[in-house]
């Protein structure tokens, strides 16, 4: 029986985990924003209150900013 060596670069291993944090954090970043969008899309049929509505489209600002973010991090690498 033959065996046989694996090597791990230890630079392409570094490289695919800062990727997968990345990845990690968009897939995140994503559903909430998802979740917020339904939320906001819910508070126009059942009229919900002006302040919790501006909230959320603050929120959903704050959370594209921060995906728009990720996303050229994981482009400039």
């Amino acid at each position: 029986m033959s065996q046989t060596n694996i090597h791990i670069d230890p630079l392409t291993t570094s490289c695919v985990l800062k990727n997968l944090g990345l990845a990690i954090d968009e897939i995140k970043l994503v559903r909430s924003i998802d979740s917020l969008t339904e939320q906001v899309r819910m508070s126009n049929a059942s009229q919900l209150e002006p302040g919790r509505k501006r909230y959320l489209i603050s929120e959903l600002r704050f959370l594209h900013k921060r995906l728009r973010s990720v996303r050229e991090k994981a482009s400039s690498k």
